[in-house]
């Protein structure tokens, strides 16, 4: 039996939106042709290292790895909480909660690293390595609009981003319920071009030189 190959993007997570942003054109070749994309030195060290967190946090380490040590005190802090680390959270179109494998109805999909309540707050805690970016502020209100459909009880949302290779303070966005509904016309207004478009233009810049789908890598893209 023959199926017919999908033409536009139905489901989204903030990885595929943030690839849409960049380029339509990669989100294609990624998502609906399904292109291999070959991995990198700094995403598999980032992988290791996100490991490292969930394991000392879930309690599996005696010792705070040395990766960590930069964020020693909120990790052993974390810790304590008895935090729930590395749950999906998965929602329709209309945002009603699902599980993650449902292919059909699930339009949504959601990753956290980590996330704790203390009272009517929920925390939740993003770990990012390699040098701190701008732009990651759209993640953090995606997390909060989440949270508040995930737990229609509480009253504020404390999203945070821990750049565990630099050090520093987190960086911290509060939500509260009276930011629910704009969080939900916000995302809705972001993701509505990629949930529409059927030509997935490129968007060539100087991004071009490291993609996988460019020319010069004997990708299928023009530029």
């Amino acid at each position: 039996m023959a199926f017919n190959k999908p033409t536009t993007i139905t489901s989204w997570s903030y990885s595929r939106y943030s690839t849409y942003e960049a380029c339509p054109a990669k989100a294609k070749y990624k998502f609906i042709d399904k292109l291999p994309e070959p991995g990198s030195p700094a995403m598999e060290r980032g992988n290791a290292i996100h490991k490292l967190a969930e394991r000392y946090t879930k309690g599996e380490l005696g010792k705070l790895p040395t990766e960590l040590k930069l964020f020693s005190d909120q990790f052993k802090t974390l810790k304590n909480s008895k935090p729930v680390v590395e749950e999906t959270w998965a929602f329709t179109k209309d945002w009603e909660k699902t599980t993650w494998n449902d292919w059909n109805g699930c339009a949504v999909r959601i990753k956290t690293d980590a996330y704790c309540r203390d009272g009517n707050t929920l925390y939740v805690i993003d770990h990012k390595t390699g040098k701190q970016r701008d732009g990651y502020e759209a993640q953090l209100s995606l997390y909060a609009l989440g949270a508040m459909y995930n737990f229609p009880d509480i009253k504020t949302v404390s999203t945070q981003l821990w750049y565990l290779d630099q050090g520093g303070d987190p960086v911290t966005m509060d939500y509260g319920i009276a930011d629910f509904s704009k969080l939900k016309k916000d995302w809705d207004r972001r993701t509505k071009p990629m949930l529409n478009d059927t030509r997935f233009a490129p968007n060539p810049g100087n991004a071009c030189r490291w993609c996988t789908f460019s020319k010069s890598k004997g990708g299928p893209c023009k530029f």
